[in-house]
């Protein structure tokens, strides 16, 4: 799947830089990218947040700028294809929900 395209649907679906919260909004994507885009890509980046929300760092970080940089850290190590804009929408996902 194209790098660049699920990059942008994950800032899309999660609301980075449009919200005050997290919505993981799946009209946001139907009205961005089309259904037929929305319906293939919404697998891949519910995959991709499942996977960024393996990580423990929340358990271990003293505060959450540093929870937000250890998580964000290590799903680059095993995704450097997916853009920073993502990374970034991801980590204040995973830091709101473990706030």
């Amino acid at each position: 799947m194209d790098e660049d395209l699920v990059t942008r649907a994950i800032v899309v679906w999660l609301g980075w830089g449009r919200a005050a919260w997290p919505h993981r909004n799946e009209a946001t994507l139907v009205a961005e990218f089309g259904t037929d885009v929305a319906v293939d890509v919404l697998p891949e980046v519910r995959r991709l947040e499942r996977e960024f929300y393996m990580s423990d760092a929340w358990r271990v970080a003293p505060d959450l700028s540093t929870m937000g940089d250890q998580a964000a850290a290590e799903f680059r190590a095993r995704h450097p294809e997916i853009g920073e804009d993502a990374v970034e929408a991801l980590a204040w996902s995973y830091t709101f929900d473990y706030r």
